[in-house]
């Protein structure tokens, strides 16, 4: 009895390694492609946060107010010493920013550059209707979506 591989299993075990060689190396080798995932990820946790954080306080607590830029997306900061909004963001906590050396986007949409959460968590100030569904995409070398829908379900498609 002889031990060893056929022609045929040697052939395809080659071919096999071609695919893999040229679809999945250069991707696990170079760090371009994975940062929309990342932002993705990023997006849908600190949406969620934020959207938790507006519906456990008070409507005149602080600002409740979001705004979406091309590079970055997060909570507003409130004024010391009142409930108002100001232009800058509240933190790191309620912010995601993308990496002057990305070459990543976001857009929605819907178009907008501020809207909020409802106390049930429901997305409000959509041009269309109220509440509304905003679907927000990422841009890069591959285009991802995150979708908030009208019950307020933040997930990515």
């Amino acid at each position: 009895m002889r031990n060893g591989f056929t022609l045929i299993e040697l052939t395809l075990i080659i071919i096999m390694l071609g695919i893999l060689a040229v679809a999945v190396v250069p991707k696990m080798l170079t760090s371009s492609g994975f940062e929309e995932y990342t932002y993705q990820d990023e997006m849908i946790t600190k949406l969620r946060a934020i959207q938790l954080r507006i519906m456990q306080q008070r409507p005149n607590d602080a600002c409740q107010t979001i705004k979406l830029t091309s590079s970055s997306l997060g909570l507003l900061a409130t004024t010391s010493g009142s409930n108002t909004c100001e232009a800058n963001f509240a933190g790191d906590t309620t912010t995601v920013t993308i990496n002057n050396s990305h070459d990543v986007s976001f857009s929605n949409s819907e178009n907008l550059t501020l809207f909020t959460f409802s106390s049930l968590g429901r997305p409000l100030g959509c041009i269309t209707t109220t509440p509304c569904e905003i679907t927000f995409t990422i841009t890069g070398e591959s285009i991802l979506k995150v979708l908030v829908n009208r019950e307020g379900y933040i997930y990515a498609l």
